[in-house]
């Protein structure tokens, strides 16, 4: 059996998450809370990152490496390209998605949560374990605090942030043109990074964890309403849409 640990909010997660749905794998999860996950994750990895694969005895952990795992492991509905080149460029764009859309996003995101405590914990606690709501009425100021360290979560690194996610969307945009997909023709794990990524300010309604309920504070709503138009947010929903659910319960099998 495979078990996917992870944060439901995260969009590496999702990402990983997407992968193993695309697989048509049969998995379970174990949703962890922000900070108390360190001791689970130590116990499998030797650092806290999370998504981790757990599959038997191996335990992989980031999102890129356990889309290679599951490639390497399941040969049908592969996600990385088998041309050398396309998989050259697929890899390469993916490592930018992952840092400047990723990385800067979820800095970006958070820098602007941080100011609804309340919006924050609903977040965080989204589809979390029983005890989720009372433990983060007690800790969340502490989990800001490690927040705001960890993530540098600072109105000069926020700006930073944005201006580095607001170039890398003008590419993604030009890469869109008359295309449907970003590698090739057909659907890649760069696609489906490009919009696991991005699903925090899109949010597709096709996403599993989808919050319906959470309002975004002025700052990111007014950056959400501006980036509506543009061919990338039309492009992640489509995404969405067509693959994010494409193996049906009946096709999944259990590795």
């Amino acid at each position: 059996m495979i078990t996917l640990y992870q944060f439901t909010i995260s969009q590496f997660c999702e990402k990983a998450r997407w992968a193993i749905d695309h697989k048509g794998l049969i998995y379970q999860t174990e949703n962890l809370l922000p900070g108390t996950h360190r001791k689970t994750a130590l116990k499998v990895s030797p650092s806290t990152q999370l998504p981790i694969l757990r599959h038997g005895l191996q335990h992989i952990q980031g999102s890129g490496k356990i889309i290679d795992y599951l490639d390497e492991q399941y040969q049908t509905r592969l996600l990385t390209p088998e041309d050398p080149k396309q998989r050259q460029n697929a890899l390469e764009l993916e490592h930018r998605l992952d840092k400047d859309i990723g990385l800067h996003l979820r800095r970006f995101f958070y820098a602007h949560m941080l100011q609804d405590s309340r919006q924050l914990r609903r977040l965080i606690t989204h589809y979390g374990p029983w005890y989720s709501n009372n433990f983060y009425r007690l800790m969340l100021p502490m989990i800001k605090r490690n927040l705001v360290k960890e993530m540098k979560l600072n109105a000069l690194e926020a700006e930073r942030s944005r201006l580095i996610i607001n170039n890398m969307l003008q590419q993604l945009d030009k890469k869109l043109e008359n295309r449907e997909y970003l590698i090739g023709d057909t659907f890649t794990r760069v696609d489906l990074t490009a919009a696991a990524l991005l699903s925090p300010i899109c949010q597709p309604d096709n996403h599993p964890y989808h919050c319906e309920f959470l309002s975004l504070p002025k700052e990111l709503a007014d950056f959400q309403n501006k980036l509506r138009d543009r061919p990338f947010f039309h492009w992640v929903q489509g995404i969405y849409q067509k693959h994010r659910w494409e193996v049906k319960p009946s096709d999944r099998y259990n590795p």
